[in-house]
């Protein structure tokens, strides 16, 4: 049994290797890389893995392949599944299918925006995001770095599906890649 990340990167291992029983696991906590290259023959195909694999989390991008993304980090696996194999195939999305990718943007975008709130920054560069799930932070430490400052930050996050409880991120300056992701309890003084 192989481990795969509940993102993007697990349900590519998943759609190349189908017959491999798999435990799906937070993407944090997934210490594997993942070359497309090394599994896929077809350039073309690799190529179409690839992009999925960039456009996560980054903002911009083309629709379906951004949706898939989403999808797969909240654990919506058959829907992202729908997106991947779209984008794979080459398929014009229904346009049902391609407004329920717009809806999950447009979510993730205002989930962001809100927060990018100062009043969560507290002390200086540790922001208390844990009223908030795992899965959004790599989407979140990317338009931070666009939009507030290149610092080195922390960033306390809510749980994920798959790995409960608070979750502590330091990221290094001008880095949108967590240097180190904990466990983290919160203490309350009184």
């Amino acid at each position: 049994m192989r481990d795969y990340p509940l993102d993007i990167r697990g349900l590519i291992l998943r759609h190349i290797y189908p017959d491999l029983e798999c435990r799906w696991v937070a993407p944090f906590l997934w210490q594997e890389q993942l070359d497309v290259r090394s599994h896929v023959a077809c350039h073309r195909l690799a190529r179409k893995y690839e992009i999925l694999v960039e456009v996560d989390c980054l903002g911009h991008g083309r629709i379906i392949p951004r949706a898939a993304g989403i999808a797969a980090r909240q654990g919506r696996i058959t829907l992202a599944n729908l997106f991947m194999t779209t984008h794979l195939y080459g398929r014009q999305p229904e346009p049902e299918l391609e407004a329920r990718a717009l809806s999950l943007l447009n979510d993730e975008k205002r989930k962001i925006r809100r927060l990018l709130n100062r009043n969560r920054e507290w002390p200086q560069d540790v922001w208390n995001l844990q009223d908030t799930p795992a899965w959004i932070i790599p989407s979140f430490i990317r338009r931070f770095r666009t939009l507030v400052n290149s610092r080195a930050i922390s960033i306390i996050s809510g749980g994920h599906l798959l790995a409960e409880g608070n979750w502590l991120w330091e990221f290094e300056s001008k880095s949108h890649i967590a240097s180190q992701i904990r466990a983290h309890e919160i203490t309350s003084s009184g």
